[in-house]
């Protein structure tokens, strides 16, 4: 697929680079896992002792390092021996293994049979042929645990002289704001989700530094949005933003995800509703910024995403005839989920027409279309939302909220009867808990919304997480959209928008 830039914007996405923050941190214990059928994912992390240096490692012997929270960074580490008792007469070989959770560096990487390149894993193996070194990781990682393991068979001393990390983020924790809430639980949840933020932030918003390290503007329009009231780091929003505008493929549509360093930049494949997503994050820049240049600037992308999408509207068929993502739900007719997400960002396209004086009259009347259409899907009889397939989801009924067809009475009613009904087709991801959230709110319902974030926050961070992780479910603790719950991120961006609402809602 060829792939066209806009050098202009992409020089001034270039222009927003700004340096990392740096920090140094070391371990704070050693520690040992044990099986424990009461503990998340059946494993427990015990205390054996202090991370005191130097701590000397033998051969097949394994040390595993507890930093006491997530980092993100790279691992410094100095090697000594002790050649007065016996020289290093051969390579000193450590297998390193980091991990953002216990599973993550007990599960041994020759099992893995995950649907992602095993690249990710968080491990490697590195040789050392002089002692006494000081040496450095090239690769940067995302951890809480760190697993080392002398490899080879030699018997000579060697010793850990000093272990520590190069952590890095565009931001400092420190700086967000103080949640206004005595509820301990809320307060916890506020600090996981901030945490998650910071970790995400490096030179774009990645969607979780532990594996792709990609921009998607799907967790893109989640965390500029939570940032707005956060970190408030502008030139980062501004410089992604640029990002996705600067490089789009021959179909004009934008993409889900941007590789920032690496040509061609963007994948061969679209979702349609992060492609109407771009409207979203421009729609919100200026809703937090009160910034018009930008908008101006970057409308006609915006509009291209609608002037695309529209000409694959197959109105008989009541669906819309492109690839997208809504959430992973394995089975999920996403049609008129689709539709809901096609007139949210319609609506927020037609407010931005009318800001800047463009004409407005063709997408009011794709959102009226588009509207009865959706509103022909309601049965009366299940009070729900229905897929042309006979489908009844979740992801349905909240899209048909957030889309503004209802009244606030109409509204209530369908999200109170979704609860009754028992359907599969369920938020797996704290992806699409966010919208039902917001469905929850924009419905007035502000009271379930809190219940619902300390309900399933709650329970993550009950089940030990720092971060708040990509896919959490109370029902299968080794769900995986990879069939490879160890290769599962457990700190992704999609999951940190409860320290926007908790700012919202307390």
């Amino acid at each position: 697929m060829s792939v066209v830039i806009n050098d202009i914007f992409r020089k001034k996405a270039e222009e927003l680079k700004a340096p990392l923050i740096e920090r140094t941190v070391r371990p704070e214990r050693i520690v040992v896992t044990e099986k424990d059928k009461d503990a998340f994912q059946g494993i427990s992390v015990i205390k054996k002792g202090d991370a005191a240096f130097p701590v000397e490692i033998k051969n097949d012997e394994e040390i595993i390092f507890d930093f006491g929270d997530h980092f993100v960074g790279y691992l410094n580490i100095s090697l000594g021996n002790d050649g007065l008792k016996r020289i290093t007469d051969s390579p000193l070989k450590l297998l390193f293994t980091f991990g953002e959770f216990p599973l993550e560096i007990v599960t041994p990487p020759e099992e893995y049979k995950g649907g992602l390149g095993n690249g990710w894993l968080q491990n490697e193996e590195r040789s050392y042929v002089f002692l006494p070194c000081k040496a450095r990781l090239d690769r940067r990682y995302s951890f809480r645990y760190l697993k080392i393991r002398r490899t080879d068979n030699a018997s000579f001393p060697v010793k850990i002289e000093d272990l520590s990390v190069t952590a890095v983020s565009a931001v400092r924790e420190e700086n967000a704001p103080v949640p206004r809430t005595n509820d301990e639980i809320f307060r916890k949840i506020y600090k996981m989700s901030v945490k998650t933020l910071k970790e995400c932030q490096q030179e774009v918003f990645e969607d979780g530094p532990k594996r792709d390290r990609r921009l998607w503007i799907g967790d893109l329009k989640l965390q500029a949005m939570t940032d707005y009231g956060i970190f408030r780091n502008l030139d980062l929003i501004k410089r992604c933003i640029y990002l996705f505008a600067s490089a789009t493929g021959e179909h004009r549509m934008v993409a889900p995800c941007i590789f920032p360093d690496s040509p061609p930049y963007v994948d061969e494949w679209t979702f349609c509703d992060y492609s109407l997503f771009f409207i979203s994050c421009l729609y919100d820049w200026y809703r937090n910024t009160g910034d018009i240049s930008l908008v101006k600037e970057l409308y006609p992308v915006a509009y291209t995403q609608f002037d695309v999408i529209k000409e694959r509207f197959i109105r008989k068929e009541k669906r819309i005839d492109l690839n997208c993502f809504i959430d992973w739900c394995p089975e999920l007719d996403k049609s008129t989920a689709l539709l809901g997400v096609y007139i949210y960002a319609l609506k927020q396209l037609k407010e931005l027409a009318e800001l800047l004086g463009e004409s407005a009259e063709a997408v009011k009347e794709e959102i009226t279309a588009a509207a009865e259409i959706l509103l022909s899907c309601f049965d009366e009889k299940t009070g729900l939302f229905v897929t042309p397939s006979g489908q009844i989801s979740y992801h349905t009924q909240i899209w048909a909220v957030l889309s503004g067809v209802l009244t606030k009475e109409e509204a209530v009613s369908v999200l109170t009867a979704i609860k009754e009904y028992p359907t599969q087709f369920t938020m797996r991801t704290p992806y699409m808990m966010h919208y039902y959230i917001e469905a929850l709110y924009n419905s007035e319902l502000k009271k379930e919304a809190l219940e619902f974030i300390k309900d399933k926050w709650g329970k993550m961070m009950s089940a030990g997480f720092d971060c708040c992780p990509e896919v959490f479910n109370t029902e299968n603790q080794f769900e995986s959209p990879y069939n490879a719950p160890e290769i599962n991120s457990a700190c992704h961006a999609w999951s940190c928008t409860p320290a926007y609402w908790l700012k919202k809602l307390l």
